[in-house]
């Protein structure tokens, strides 16, 4: 499954901490506070068990992309992570 993981960390450490075990896990980051990534469900709650260890203060959510949704999912230019979802056709060029 997908997940987005975002947050609003004020502490710079914490923040620090926030994203090297995000990327850890094998999240991408997207924007600064915004990452993507695939993991079972059961795993999305260790990762934020070991996030808790870590983030005392601000947010962090971990938000569930069902793989129904990508279908409808619609992207504009090349990620800096790898697509969402498979292409199902070439694409063209017109010029």
């Amino acid at each position: 499954m997908i997940w987005l993981a975002v947050y609003d960390i004020e502490d710079d450490g914490e923040r620090a901490k926030a994203a090297a075990i995000l990327q850890a896990w094998g999240f991408v980051r997207v924007q600064r506070s915004f990452y993507v990534g695939k993991l079972p469900r059961g795993r999305a709650a260790n990762l934020l068990r070991v996030l808790a260890k870590y983030v005392k203060s601000g947010h962090v959510a971990l938000i569930p992309v069902a793989d129904s949704a990508l279908d409808g999912a619609l992207e504009l230019g090349k990620p800096p992570y790898a697509p969402l979802k498979p292409p199902r056709y070439k694409q063209i060029y017109v010029v």
